[in-house]
């Protein structure tokens, strides 16, 4: 009966979702994550004065993208940058003003949930490609196939700026989700990374405009990935 209830109670232990709280940027980066760009969006989370957005899974622990926030509220009006204005995000009571996308945010308690101090690095598998316009072009791709918008991950590395993302080839991601990542080199990228298919040209922008180009959404993030960190040493 004992190592019955044991048996349970390991199963139960290896189970359970812990969260890595990684920081974002900005609250315009998790907006800009949950954004589509087709006046729908992922559910953003708020709870313990913390804007989340919860993105990749290792093994057990659940990445939640996350900015500090004073405000509250269960829509986010999320404004994208134009030609004539910055991006912003605001919590907002309205949701009937035309051409806006709104955000919708759940207030939840995670506290029954454990923190993870870590990520396993066991349980990413690490990919260095040589040039970004090699792994912005696959990202791309690899999401067009479902009809949605690509994204990456920024954040600074060494000095310089990495671009990086989850699973860009399925195929690699077997036991281990597969992180794709390269050296991009500036300071500060755009909010989307802008690909030339006709000519394999990449730059980066602030805004979507030209329906000759391809785009993924960027991600700024306030910090490296820690397995990332750890095998740059």
């Amino acid at each position: 009966m004992e190592e019955g209830k044991k048996e349970k109670k390991e199963k139960k232990d290896k189970e359970e979702s812990k969260l890595f709280y990684l920081r974002a940027s900005s609250v315009e980066d998790l907006c800009r994550y949950a954004c589509k760009f087709d006046f729908t969006s992922d559910t953003l989370l708020l709870a313990g004065g913390r804007l989340i957005a919860l993105g990749e899974r290792v093994g057990e622990t659940q990445i939640a993208y996350y900015s500090a926030v004073k405000e509250s509220g269960s829509v986010i009006m999320y404004e994208p940058a134009s030609e004539g204005s910055k991006e912003r995000a605001a919590f907002t009571a309205r949701t009937d003003l035309p051409n806006k996308q709104y955000i919708s945010v759940m207030r939840a308690d995670l506290g029954r949930f454990s923190t993870a101090s870590t990520i396993d690095p066991k349980g990413v598998q690490l990919v260095n490609v040589h040039d970004p316009t090699d792994l912005v072009g696959a990202v791309i791709r690899n999401a067009s196939h479902d009809e949605r918008l690509a994204h990456l991950y920024a954040f600074g590395s060494g000095g310089d700026v990495t671009l990086a993302a989850f699973d860009v080839i399925s195929a690699l991601s077997n036991d281990r989700l597969a992180f794709f990542y390269v050296r991009a080199g500036r300071s500060k990228l755009g909010n989307f990374a802008r690909y030339d298919y006709r000519s394999n040209v990449l730059d980066y922008v602030n805004t979507m405009e030209g329906h000759a180009y391809m785009y993924a959404k960027i991600i700024n993030l306030a910090e490296p990935f820690p397995f990332l960190a750890k095998a740059s040493k």
